[in-house]
């Protein structure tokens, strides 16, 4: 007897962890449990959201709105944070700027408990010590409050848009985005520039932007910067400090020249990968003859890198084509070589425009698509969230479409410590998933469990 009730025993154990570990590891059963729009009667962008130890987000972005959930100081374009508790309610919410326009495009937790957002700016007054030039990076140090801590901008004469910020393993920060080779050097060229600039190419216009990165040390103070692109549009998108303390620059270039001698196509996957000072280590091209583009980056547990972004080619690195545009995957390790590239979609414009490992060691790609995946399209552009894995054979594990009968466009998403789901982007939608429209783009954070 005592043996069968010991057999009995290891069964019910047995399936009950095997559930459990496969509870654990699917989040297909994943549905909507909280859906909320904040913002104005004119239009708030989105640029990313964090997670906070309560539980909760800040969400970072900018705004036209002066009304509504914005209280804003000055009648322009502003940096908008809002704080959102963890049932999707807002705490508080906040417009941080000068006179002129500034806009939010990243924001991260400090090892200290604060954040720091990244951006770029037209002014030079309110929290903006001063301005270089059309558009400066803009970095600002906040607190849990959204309380100022400090903020520094850097740039040139031209253009700089800051359009992501990590924090690296010295305590300082590495800030990533576009500027002007004409307003870098026309500051006088006296700075720390990219690789053989200074030299080879001083006087000769590149394009419109380069792919530009900015070293600072934790209190903003300015380290150096490294520059890098050709005659056309190159512009980074993402960057991740890798294992070996350098940085993986992600974007997309049009170029063909100068520092682009691998051009695919229109325009390709580009990205440069540099060592712990700022000096090149390599820099490759992905895509085909069409527009391929990347916009994000995630670090692999054996240091090699998943990049997601979009393409409309269908040759040369793109295995596959499934029609219009694609959430084009790749897989690459830390010496730039392709180990794996796959295309996720529908037959209409689909678009990948994050990615974020899982707590089960997969992979949540969060962005937004126009294809009628598993006939529940419910608009012009839906929110859309899958789930994929690291191997050649990548399959999508699930993946659900979020939206309105109108333009929803997902930008970020973070996992909680409860397996939660939050998405957050911008909707001008007013039904089906979307319970209210505010005015033109409204944030809208959606809450799976």
């Amino acid at each position: 007897m005592r043996i069968v009730v010991f057999a009995l025993t290891f069964i019910f154990f047995s399936c009950s962890n095997s559930e459990q570990e496969n509870s654990l590891n699917s989040l297909s059963e994943l549905s909507i449990v909280a859906s909320k729009t904040f913002g104005g009667s004119l239009d708030e962008k989105i640029g990313s959201v964090v997670k906070t130890s309560d539980g909760g987000m800040i969400v970072v972005g900018h705004t036209n709105s002066s009304d509504g959930d914005i209280n804003k100081q000055y009648d322009q374009i502003d940096i908008w944070i809002i704080k959102i508790d963890s049932q999707g309610n807002k705490v508080w919410s906040k417009t941080i700027g000068g006179s002129k326009n500034d806009y939010g495009t990243s924001i991260i937790a400090t090892n200290d408990g604060n954040f720091i957002i990244s951006g770029y700016t037209e002014s030079s007054d309110g929290i903006v010590p001063s301005n270089f030039g059309l558009h400066d990076f803009l970095v600002v140090k906040i607190n849990s409050s959204g309380d100022v801590i400090w903020s520094k901008n850097y740039g040139f004469s031209g253009h700089d848009h800051a359009h992501k910020i990590i924090q690296t393993s010295d305590g300082g920060y590495f800030v990533v985005g576009f500027s002007e080779y004409s307003g870098i050097e026309g500051s006088g060229g006296t700075q720390n520039n990219g690789e053989g600039h200074e030299i080879g190419h001083k006087g000769v216009l590149h394009g419109s932007g380069e792919f530009i990165g900015v070293k600072i040390d934790s209190q903003g103070e300015f380290m150096w910067y490294r520059y890098f692109g050709g005659t056309q549009n190159d512009r980074v998108n993402d960057v991740v400090e890798a294992n070996d303390g350098g940085f993986l620059m992600v974007g997309f270039s049009e170029s063909s020249d100068f520092d682009i001698n691998d051009n695919k196509g229109s325009y390709d996957f580009w990205v440069v990968k540099l060592q712990s000072n700022g000096s090149l280590a390599w820099k490759h091209n992905y895509g085909g003859s069409g527009i391929d583009q990347a916009f994000g980056v995630v670090k692999t547990n054996n240091n090699s890198y998943l990049i997601v972004g979009r393409s409309n080619s269908d040759d040369k690195d793109i295995s596959v084509s499934l029609g219009g545009f694609d959430a084009w995957v790749i897989h690459i390790d830390d010496h730039g070589h392709l180990i794996w590239n796959k295309s996720f979609g529908g037959s209409e414009f689909d678009s990948a425009e994050q990615v974020r490992m899982l707590s089960n060691g997969n992979f949540g790609i969060v962005g937004n698509t126009r294809s009628n995946l598993n006939n529940s399209l419910k608009g012009e552009n839906d929110f859309w969230f899958l789930e994929v894995d690291n191997k050649a054979n990548s399959k999508v594990y699930w993946q659900k479409t979020f939206g309105g009968s109108n333009i929803d466009i997902a930008k970020d998403f973070y996992q909680n410590n409860n397996n939660e789901i939050f998405i957050v982007g911008e909707s001008q939608s007013s039904d089906f998933d979307v319970n209210i429209n505010r005015g033109n783009n409204d944030l809208w954070m959606l809450k799976l469990k």
